[in-house]
């Protein structure tokens, strides 16, 4: 079965189930879970531990052969299968598929890894061990819901911050949950339990944040320019190639631009939506941005894209990152040159 990550806490005060796969590309919360994992095993009984570390040399007979050991202590046991890359490979995927129909008595198999890909979610040996054990997906943190998040791990730690604190906190550490769980700590040694003001906020707190390409795309599509443009200059101040920003921001264009196509024709925004395999995560953004374009439009900013590519490569005079920031910021609602 499925668990999302904020209903693990109330799952894990129940019997364990023999098998947890966490997976996702956050690394704070993928590591917490498997940690409130460990820590619920311990306290049902589960006090003997082994890992394993999988890479192209890993011996996947060793899994069965661990669960099939008996401890001299007749102990239960947690085994670790850790897989960075989230690809298990034949042999594993084979090996985990037996494991999950041939289940150890008194075993938990605890598996976490990267982020799974679209086609490993419908994969028979993922569905095998979705049926004896939990599936966690890890998805990182929308700034929408980060206020939500720090408010909660503050008082954790017996803080508080007013909206407008929580607002500066949100963009100080986006995409940087390890720093942001570090500044909390830091909060509490240098203020003590208590509500915090936004000045003692402002004074104590680092800028940690970590943006990426995926967070600039849907800064565009959302229609937000002010934050589009905090994530350019983000992104170039930590050194992003700009024809990455460019193939980010090109392919949501192309699927906005295929969509209308389909709409034209006569599908539905829904219909055309699914045509072209949009995420249901993802449509609210891509409904917005449908709202305020045309096909027109769509097709003069792939055109734009072609040109600053030529520009990126040196074929064509121009500023790649000032092309760049127009551009977006015109995919955003506001048609405004900055200069970057």
């Amino acid at each position: 079965m499925k668990i999302p990550f904020q209903q693990l806490s109330s799952q894990l005060t129940k019997p364990l189930l023999p098998v947890y796969f966490v997976t996702g590309d956050e690394p704070f919360q993928l590591d917490e879970a498997c940690r409130m994992i460990r820590e619920a095993a311990l306290q049902q009984g589960f006090s003997e531990r082994q890992i394993f570390h999988v890479d192209r040399s890993f011996d996947w007979s060793s899994l069965a052969a661990e669960g099939n050991n008996l401890s001299l202590f007749s102990e239960k046991k947690l085994i670790e299968l850790r897989i960075p890359n989230a690809k298990p490979g034949r042999e594993g995927t084979k090996a985990l598929q037996q494991y999950s129909e041939s289940l150890p008595e008194d075993t938990i198999l605890l598996i976490s890894a990267g982020k799974l890909e679209a086609a490993q979610t419908k994969s028979k040996w993922l569905k095998s061990l979705e049926q004896v054990g939990a599936l966690l997906q890890i998805w990182p943190i929308e700034i929408g819901r980060l206020p939500q998040w720090i408010q909660q791990r503050l008082s954790l730690r017996g803080l508080s911050a007013e909206p407008e604190a929580l607002k500066i906190l949100a963009d100080r550490i986006e995409g940087n949950l390890l720093a942001a769980d570090q500044e909390f700590e830091k909060l509490l040694l240098l203020y003590g339990e208590g509500a915090l003001s936004t000045e003692q906020i402002q004074s104590a707190v680092s800028d940690s944040a970590r943006y990426d390409i995926f967070s600039f795309a849907d800064a565009t599509l959302s229609g937000d320019p002010e934050r589009v443009a905090k994530l350019i200059f983000g992104l170039k101040a930590e050194g992003v190639e700009a024809v990455l920003m460019l193939w980010a921001l090109q392919r949501e264009i192309r699927c906005l631009y295929r969509i209308q196509e389909e709409m034209l024709s006569g599908s539905n925004l829904n219909s055309a939506m699914a045509a072209q395999r949009v995420w249901d995560k993802r449509k609210p953004l891509i409904s917005r941005a449908i709202q305020r374009g045309s096909l027109n439009q769509s097709r003069n900013w792939l055109q734009r894209c072609q040109q600053l590519d030529r520009i990126i490569k040196g074929q064509r005079a121009g500023k790649a990152w000032d092309e760049l920031l127009e551009l977006a910021l015109q995919v955003a609602g506001q048609p405004l040159l900055v200069s970057a």
